[in-house]
């Protein structure tokens, strides 16, 4: 070997030490030995992989900010994974916020753990939405989501200077039906209402909820007082023609009902409070029945 050659050699043995130690060492020098300082192309190499040793870490503690200047292919590699990174920390932000819409369509199987769970998150938030505003025995909406919906039918009749009316069903004698047959027959009467309900030949704009025990609220959009009483006794006839049947047992449940209209100036409560009145007087009437009140007047 000459000694061009053993030098040739020797400098090549330092390169790959040098470059090891990059690689490998906690701290490293910002330039090369001396000795490799002269070797063509060598400082450019060492200044490149110096940068993306110094971007893969600061992506590992998750600074994606740092600005790599060098050129070639595994620069433009880091600078690939920096903005597929700083990207998917924008879609994670905004799956935050309530965006289930975003999906990831990189880095493998990756991709298809995080639009999975993306998707398991959708669906988990749409059933606690709809948790949140259904009757979980009737499957109907809930007092909280029914006012919710009044409230909004009212800005509609105040905006529009329309008008709509409210039913209020209260099942006759529920609590003697819970001690005679139980509550689970109880539970079964009031299902069975709301099937009524849902075949009774309501309209799709028609909205109903339960708003606690065995009282229920109907509000019927662009319908005067006159108008809803056909529906009313309609829902209360096919009641009391209906057989409830609960394991081994069979029973006829009726319904008071209270309707009223809303007038302008009216809030969800006040118009519920004179259906809720109406309902009371059909009770004191015998149950049973349809009664209205508006305008200062009652009828039964």
């Amino acid at each position: 070997m000459t000694s061009n050659s053993a030098n040739e050699y020797q400098l090549l043995e330092a390169a790959i030490r040098n470059v090891q130690e990059l690689l490998s060492s906690r701290t490293v020098h910002l330039e090369p030995p001396d000795e490799l300082a002269n070797v063509d192309g060598y400082v450019q190499l060492y200044a490149t992989l110096l940068e993306v040793r110094t971007a893969i870490m600061a992506c590992a503690s998750g600074d994606l900010g740092f600005q790599i200047t060098k050129k070639g292919y595994l620069p433009g590699a880091i600078k690939g994974l920096q903005a597929s990174l700083s990207h998917l920390t924008w879609q994670t932000n905004m799956i935050a916020s309530g965006d289930f819409t975003q999906r990831v369509d990189f880095m493998g199987e990756f991709s298809e753990s995080f639009n999975s769970m993306v998707r398991q998150l959708d669906e988990t938030m749409h059933q606690l939405e709809k948790a949140s505003r259904t009757d979980p025995l009737t499957g109907i909406n809930n007092r909280g989501y029914f006012m919710q919906l009044l409230k909004a039918e009212i800005e509609r009749a105040r905006r529009h200077e329309r008008y709509f009316s409210v039913l209020m069903f209260d099942l006759d004698h529920f609590k003697k039906i819970n001690d005679t047959f139980g509550h689970a027959a109880g539970d079964t009467a009031l299902q069975s209402f709301v099937s009524i309900l849902r075949t009774s030949g309501l309209r799709e704009c028609d909205f109903w909820g339960r708003l606690g025990g065995e009282e229920f609220a109907v509000t019927l959009p662009e319908t005067t007082l006159e108008r809803s009483l056909v529906p009313a006794e309609r829902i209360r006839s096919l009641l009391a023609e209906n057989l409830v049947t609960h394991d081994d047992v069979s029973f006829v449940v009726t319904a008071s009902i209270g309707v009223s209209q809303y007038v302008l100036g009216d809030t969800g409560e006040t118009v519920l409070s004179r259906a809720d009145q109406a309902m009371y007087k059909a009770k004191q009437e015998g149950r049973n029945r349809v009664c209205s009140e508006g305008k200062g007047e009652s009828a039964c």
